[in-house]
């Protein structure tokens, strides 16, 4: 998983929000507050669905505080979540440009306030301004590249290097340190890490079971203690 947010245990202002994204950083402070100024904040519950997949493509989304998952359905009703963002991140880019229904479900996986940006304000504000529209697109291909890895990981790593490799992957990017403690919390759920790797909630359990008494981890209800990343590193160098 790339880069995607902060972790959902902060909270930034909404021009926090732009100055922090690889698209927008670049924006002048007077472009900041104008795209401010015509953005909606909303407030949404856990579970809240945001949009579902071929839902109209009405606007682009940002974390100002909570997590957010976008997954897909199988027709059998199997999920698979894509992607997650925390505080910081924004999503909904693919149908904010092309106009086309949402190609995933976003779904509040907990209590969070989000920044709303109309495509009807930000496609011609990005008219007039071509570095942006470049940034956007690096965006895009980044996420094209991450949604290629998945596929090749998916294909191609045994169950305990992919979820090593999740796991760094989270830590890395989204892990939370609390005061004084040395472990770093996950704010994710054994189902939700089936849900990212396509595998049952069991091959996950056990597992994690396994590296917890190795000592790598801690499970708690509703999210992990990594206490080693440099023991899930070397798992995942070894492939």
């Amino acid at each position: 998983m790339t880069p995607s947010g902060t972790t959902s245990s902060t909270r930034v202002t909404p021009e926090e929000l732009f100055r922090r994204h690889p698209m927008l950083a670049a924006l002048e402070p007077a472009e900041t507050r104008e795209l401010v100024r015509r953005a909606q904040v909303r407030q949404v519950n856990a579970g809240h669905v945001i949009f579902r997949r071929g839902d109209a493509g009405d606007g682009l989304y940002g974390v100002i505080e909570g997590r957010v998952v976008v997954t897909v359905e199988s027709a059998a009703g199997k999920e698979l979540i894509l992607n997650t963002f925390g505080t910081g991140a924004l999503f909904g880019e693919i149908a904010l440009l092309d106009g086309k229904g949402r190609s995933a479900t976003a779904v509040a996986r907990e209590a969070s306030t989000l920044l709303f940006l109309a495509r009807a304000v930000f496609l011609p504000f990005l008219e007039g301004r071509p570095q942006t529209a470049i940034r956007v697109i690096a965006l895009l291909c980044e996420r094209l590249r991450r949604t290629t890895q998945m596929v090749e990981d998916s294909a191609f790593l045994n169950v305990p290097t992919h979820l090593a490799k999740q796991l760094a992957t989270l830590a890395h990017d989204h892990g939370r340190h609390d005061q004084g403690a040395t472990a770093i919390t996950l704010a994710i759920s054994q189902a939700e890490l089936a849900q990212m790797l396509g595998v049952s909630r069991e091959i996950v359990s056990r597992q994690l079971a396994i590296w917890r008494e190795a000592g790598i981890l801690d499970i708690a209800r509703g999210r992990l203690l990594v206490r080693d990343l440099r023991a899930l590193d070397h798992i995942v160098a070894g492939g």
